[in-house]
């Protein structure tokens, strides 16, 4: 990442940087001694700022003024609002927030009073943790493809995070592994925002195979001919009408010796056209997200092998490009899937399900603990809670939990669907074993989510569907307009918790 973030125990006072960012609580809107020291050598232009009410540490208020000092050119002051009301969204909103305030003034570098964000409802790793992860996330910018104007792009280079003496060693570690999160996260959007002409499925093998090299995980691909041998009929269905044939790549992590590994398998269709049942146009617009659940599979990887969890994890990339030609799989037709299982094609458009049933039920080979599978599987996903949480659903009970654990943790909103056997009867056949689509449009999300438990057996899973949470339509917060790597750092916490 191009920004530093870095961590200091000078005293606020001995400051020198670009602005120094102090946040206030609407009801406890009192300077401590070392505000005031600093305070006296701004004349008193924090105290001047409350008394006259120029600032009131209202939710999202920030109240910047130049300097005429030396050491410091610029004041920031932010608003948490009422404390008793404050939570870690509202912490990563507010720094979020601030960061790109920043930035639109121009300055390069500026330093947070980490005292001053602490209250009563959260620790001390938390909220450091969600500061730097703010910061992080909030400035990042895809620019690779621009050429014109580049000088023209506002970015701040630094940013450190003041601390008391006592804690720097362990606010240290906290800020370092928070920036290990923020890389994956930020690396995931690079790669979901890579264009389809670039980002085919052997590209992002390719970068997978890199990612494998850099940081000692076991790598394997398998490629078209190896897919189709292991009769991975519904994985090959969809892959076959494009030029851009399918990779299936594997990593590996081992970080607790021979225990049963996590299997996480991810979707990557590096573009979606619809198949035969061709998307409107635009439903075909940003299609190159579909490939999110593959690339932060990747990325978690290589977060593992920083990290170091105490856990074996595997990491599935599913890749392949559901195009249109002569030999495109159809409505009516019927497949065999590497499970045995035969499968009535009803709309080419469902196509994600299809290649993730063959992943999954290979998945199971690795004789897994675990299968967690994150896919841009639906837009009922989005009708039914919207862009920013994702449904969950599955077989195990104390897998889920362990997962809406980690969603609470990681702030990435996961809502618990059900699979009850009634949903079964919309999946049934009359020439296969089953249909992988419901003729009619109820329960969209959960449907996908049927067809899907079919190829685990009985291994615990859960599947997560992140049709709506992969991609923004606009920027806010921490989150910029296109690719979110929404479930990097949700996994990241569930697999450190295992």
């Amino acid at each position: 990442m191009n920004i530093k973030i870095g961590i200091t125990s000078e005293n606020i006072a001995e400051i020198k940087d670009g602005c120094i960012a102090i946040a206030f609580f609407e009801d406890r809107l009192n300077l401590n001694k070392d505000i005031e020291k600093l305070d006296s050598a701004l004349d008193d232009a924090i105290k001047n700022s409350i008394t006259n009410k120029l600032f009131r540490a209202q939710t999202d208020e920030i109240k910047t003024s130049y300097l005429k000092n030396q050491g410091i050119k610029c004041i920031a002051l932010i608003g948490l609002g009422k404390e008793k009301e404050f939570n870690l969204n509202k912490l990563m909103d507010s720094v979020s927030n601030l960061s790109k305030k920043l930035r639109a003034m121009d300055i390069k570098s500026f330093s947070i009073y980490l005292d001053s964000f602490s209250n009563r409802n959260f620790e001390f790793n938390a909220y450091l943790e969600k500061i730097t992860q703010a910061v992080a996330l909030s400035l990042y910018q895809f620019t690779k493809f621009k050429t014109k104007d580049l000088d023209k792009i506002k970015k701040i280079d630094e940013v450190t995070i003041i601390v008391d003496k006592n804690n720097y060693d362990k606010a240290s570690r906290i800020a370092d592994e928070a920036m290990i999160y923020a890389e994956a996260v930020n690396k995931t959007r690079d790669l979901i925002n890579t264009p389809p002409n670039i980002a085919t499925p052997e590209y992002v093998a390719n970068y997978a195979k890199e990612i494998a090299r850099k940081n000692g995980l076991k790598f394997t691909v398998l490629d078209e001919s190896q897919i189709e041998k292991l009769g991975m009929e519904c994985y090959m269905a969809v892959a076959r009408a494009s030029v851009n044939k399918p990779r299936m790549f594997i990593l590996e992590y081992k970080g607790n010796n021979n225990e049963k590994p996590i299997v996480l398998v991810g979707k990557g269709l590096t573009y979606d056209t619809g198949g035969i049942n061709t998307k409107p146009a635009n439903y075909m617009a940003n299609m190159k997200d579909d490939k999110s659940g593959a690339c932060s599979v990747i990325h978690i990887m290589e977060a593992c092998a920083k990290l170091k969890p105490k856990v074996n994890v595997i990491g599935i990339g599913v890749m392949a490009e559901n195009a249109i030609s002569g030999n495109a799989y159809k409505p009516d037709d019927v497949l065999k899937s590497y499970s045995g299982i035969t499968v009535e094609v009803i709309h080419s458009d469902a196509e994600g399900r299809m290649v993730l049933a063959d992943a999954l039920a290979y998945s199971l080979k690795f004789n897994p603990k675990a299968i967690v599978d994150i896919a841009t599987l639906t837009g009922a996903a989005i009708v039914a809670l919207g862009y920013f949480a994702s449904p969950i659903m599955g077989n195990d009970e104390k897998l889920i939990n362990s997962i809406k654990k980690a969603s609470e943790k990681s702030l990435e909103k996961v809502w618990q669907f059900p699979l009850w056997d009634e949903y079964e009867e919309l999946i049934k056949s009359d020439v296969a074993d089953i249909k992988h689509l419901n003729s009619d449009i109820d329960a969209g999300s959960i449907i996908g989510g049927i067809f899907l438990k079919h190829f685990v057996k009985d291994t615990p899973w859960a599947h997560i569907d992140i049709g709506g949470a992969a991609w923004a339509k606009q920027e806010k917060s921490y989150k910029p307009k296109g690719a979110t790597g929404f479930g990097v750092r949700l996994l990241l916490d569930f697999l450190r918790e295992q």
